[in-house]
């Protein structure tokens, strides 16, 4: 699967990196988007949220950071598309995108 991070994933990776977020966890979402690890996806109140999905980054760190993301099945290959990181309050627009 080929992964697609958008712009405003990598500002707001970089801005989370900056504030000394454990940015392990994020990493650690993403191989578990890849490899389909449904325990963990369960784990971390993956869902969806409109046309996209959202998981808890690391609970136990922040309840209040997520990961928004989507799987573009338009093409015959499936790409994971890297939508945002940030809060609820910051990513309640992207509810309906």
């Amino acid at each position: 699967m080929q992964v697609n991070p958008t712009k405003r994933y990598y500002r707001a990776y970089k801005r989370y990196e900056r504030k000394h977020y454990p940015m392990d966890y994020v990493d650690d979402c993403v191989e578990a988007i890849l490899t389909n690890d449904k325990e963990f996806l369960a784990k971390h109140k993956d869902h969806p949220v409109g046309k996209n999905r959202e998981m808890h980054v690391n609970r136990q760190y922040n309840d209040d950071w997520l990961l928004y993301y989507r799987i573009d099945k338009e093409t015959h290959e499936l790409i994971l598309v890297l939508v945002a990181l940030g809060t609820h309050d910051e990513l309640d627009r992207f509810a309906n995108m």
